[in-house]
Order: C-alpha cells, then structure tokens, then sequence
C-alpha cells in the first residue's frame, strides 16, 4: 500500500462521522424533479457544499430548467482535466407505506444509510466532493484540472441537459468525464463501465372505427388492439430477431479486447434467471459460456415494448370494439449504429407493412458512446480501484442501458466512464422503496475517487 493510500484511509474513517452527517444533510432535502420540490433549495445546499470543499462553484441557469452547478479546482500546472458528472435530482418516494422509515430522514440500520437518494445519486456525488477535500487536506495539492457539471433533471430524462452543455460549452471542456452513478458489483469488487447503449423511445397508435363500437359488431369492424397486436409480432419474431429491413446491418461483434473484459465479469446464467423468476434467458440454450450471455445482453440492439394501451381497462366487461391501440416502445443502439437512420427504417418499414390509419412519433435520440479499455483514464480507474477495494474492478465494456454519455464526447471532447460508487444495483433499491448505500461502500467511494484525481495528474 502506497503512502498515499494509507493517508487516505487514514483521513476518511477519522472523518467518517462527518462525512456521514455531510450525506445525511443532502439526503434530508427533498429534490424530486418530477415533482418540482425541493429543486432551489437543493441547488442552493449544494453550490454553498461545494465551495466549502475548495470549489469555485458557479449556479448555471436556462429558461424552463431546474438549476445546474459548475465548479473548478484549477492547476496553472495541470496537463489533464476531468469532469465530473452528477445530478442531485432524486426520484418520488412512492409508496410511501412501504419504507421502513422515513426516506427523507436518513438512518443507519446493518451498515447501510437508508434514504431516497443514498445511491442515486446524492451518495455518489457527495463522494467525488469529499474525496476532493480529503485529496487536498492529505495531499495538499490536486496535480490535475477538476471540473464538475451537477444537474437537477436526471430522474426526468434530462430535457435540458443539452442545452447546458451547449450553451457552457467551453467552460465544461475536459480531457475525460467520470460519471459516478449506480453501485459497485454484488461480489464486493469495485465496478466500472466504458460506455452505453444509445436509446430512443416510440409511440405507434393504431386508429380503427371513429369512435368505439358494440362487439357484436365484431365480424366487421376492425379491432385496433387486435392490429396492433398483429403489427407489433411483425417487428419481432418468437427468437427476439428484430425483422425491421437492414435494422441490424451495422451491428459488430465485440474485439478481443472486449472479450477479454467480459471474461472475468462474474455472471451466472442459472443466478440470473433465479433472481428475476424466468426459466431462461431468451435464447439461453444456445449460450456456451457466461460471455455469450454477456454478448447478448451487451451488443444487441433491442426493441421493447413498455406497455400497452387500448380499450376498456376497468373493473368487470365492457364490450366494445376499441377504435385505438398505442404501443410504447424503447429502442436501444449498440455502437456502430446511427440511431437516427435507425429511426427511419422503422418508420419506412412500419409504412410498408400497415396500410390503415397509423400514428408513430418517436422522441429524442441519444447516440450509443464507448471508451477504450486502453485510455489512460480507464488504466488510471482500475489502477486506483484495484488499490483502494483490495481487488480488482468488474470492467463493462457497455452498460446494457442507456444515457448521456455520447454528449460529453459530442459536444465537450470529453469520453466518458461511470464508476460506480454505491451499493450493488441488486440491493440498492434504486428508484424504489428503502433505497441505501453502505457506510463502507460510501467511504471507500471517497478514498478511490480521491486516488484517482491524484494518480490520473500523477501519470
């Protein structure tokens, strides 16, 4: 362990009460977007903990958009800047009956803080803001550029988080952005990912009779929940194939290196299927090994639908013949595939299999990102995480989901990785009830996060 390290330890766990009380401050203010509560006063906690830490902290601001935070800690003799990426936003805490204490007055039961938030993502932002202050009260100096971009609108899709990046464009360049979200793995070992899926989302609305008609109309009036029904199985066939002309034309398999990562990330078929009550993962016969299923899940585009919409959806009958049908659906893009000519081949093949009445809309469209495991940033990470955890890091090569990332290296020539700091995504109880964070997993967020500012500058 290097003298660094140990000095590290050392400073957080005499600080760990603070740092505890520091998080539960956060955590005690409701910030939930979607709601418009709490979102001022949020900003306001924030920007004034963020220049305690050593941050000159600027309060940004668009028409129509909750406030969003810059800081800089600048070095005249930096080579290297990092952003860091977070957002204060959190999620509603419904239903309410079934916390186990109240989620905006954080406790501490078995070594977990509980509370909405605790891991997404107030727990991961406030560990990339200590680790800083512990960094310089342990180090003294920060031998590289930090910079940091906090938003308030995450938990809603981030409407406007383009137009900020735009609009500070310059202010928010950096060589690399570390986004701190999620948890580290369930076995105990820290976790990284190199980039995501990109994603768009579709509503495809079916229109039969001008109004809704007596079943016993049924032999000849069109259903439109049954032509949608009947159009949505022409999108995808029984083996998950998605059947859009050339939809998949683009798609690559993963490299070696690739490969390589997704050979030591733990995963078990069987496990996996235990945990979420199927009998298999689709085409889970065909799998040879824990990567095919990893290859699956990583590097395959999809097309899902979120729910379904038509008829009479109350207690008892009612029959009628519905005259509309909506599907939602979410399209996620692996790299390699432009998702907006994506978006016009579903559009031009819906038109050439659905004749009648149609409606399709689709939403904005975030680009597939992914990093090199060769980076400097991503040798820099593991390095640090390695040191810290006392084992090596789980390396995704993609997340299976879908966000922002593209943006930091669209508009900011900035690549970014997500590191996760917070409990494992298995026992986080993210976006629902008695969501927490571990005490250990907070503090030893601090302590990597702090290694990695030192050793990126360091190298």
């Amino acid at each position: 362990m290097s003298t660094l390290v140990n000095k590290l330890h050392l400073f957080v766990n005499a600080h760990s009460q603070e740092f505890i009380e520091s998080l539960f401050s956060f955590l005690r203010i409701k910030s939930i977007s979607a709601q418009n509560v709490g979102m001022e006063e949020c900003a306001v906690f924030l920007q004034e903990f963020m220049e305690k830490c050593g941050v000159e902290t600027r309060l940004l601001n668009l028409d129509g958009a909750f406030p969003a935070l810059y800081g800089e800690v600048l070095n005249p003799k930096a080579k290297k800047t990092i952003l860091i990426y977070g957002h204060y936003d959190v999620q509603p805490e419904d239903p309410l009956e079934l916390w186990d204490s109240d989620p905006f007055d954080p406790v501490i039961r078995e070594g977990k803080i509980f509370a909405r938030g605790a891991t997404d993502d107030k727990g991961n932002l406030m560990a990339t803001l200590l680790a800083l202050k512990t960094l310089l009260a342990v180090n003294c100096s920060l031998p590289i550029n930090l910079k940091f971009f906090f938003e308030g609108e995450e938990e809603i899709g981030s409407p406007n988080m383009k137009a900020y990046m735009e609009e500070y464009q310059e202010l928010l360049r950096a060589d690399y952005t570390i986004l701190c979200d999620r948890g580290i793995h369930e076995s105990g070992r820290p976790q990284i990912y190199l980039g995501n899926k990109g994603i768009t989302h579709a509503d495809i609305t079916i229109y039969g009779a001008k109004r809704d008609v007596h079943s016993g109309q049924a032999p000849l009036i069109p259903n439109a929940a049954w032509e949608l029904i009947w159009l949505l199985n022409k999108l995808k066939d029984d083996r998950d194939h998605i059947l859009v002309d050339e939809y998949e034309n683009e798609v690559i398999q993963p490299g070696k290196e690739d490969l390589e990562l997704m050979e030591n990330i733990p995963f078990d078929r069987e496990e996996y299927a235990e945990i979420y009550g199927i009998t298999n993962v689709i085409n889970g016969n065909s799998h040879k090994t824990h990567v095919d299923s990893l290859v699956q899940l990583l590097y395959s585009p999809t097309m899902t639908i979120n729910g379904l919409i038509s008829g009479y959806q109350g207690s008892g009958n009612k029959t009628v013949i519905p005259n509309r049908a909506t599907a939602k659906l979410d399209f996620r893009f692996v790299k390699n595939m432009d998702p907006a000519q994506s978006v016009e081949r579903v559009k031009s093949y819906l038109s050439k299999i659905y004749p009648g009445k149609i409606d399709v809309e689709f939403g904005d469209v975030r680009n597939p990102s992914k990093v090199s495991p060769n980076a400097d940033i991503v040798k820099t990470a593991i390095a640090a995480t390695t040191e810290i955890y006392g084992s090596e890091p789980v390396v995704w090569p993609l997340l299976d989901g879908s966000g922002p990332m593209s943006l930091f290296e669209e508009l900011l020539g900035a690549p970014a990785i997500i590191i996760g700091l917070g409990a494992p995504f298995a026992y986080a109880n993210t976006h629902a009830p008695n969501e927490n964070i571990g005490v250990e997993d907070y503090l030893n967020g601090i302590k990597a996060m702090a290694y990695i500012y030192y050793l990126y500058g360091e190298e």
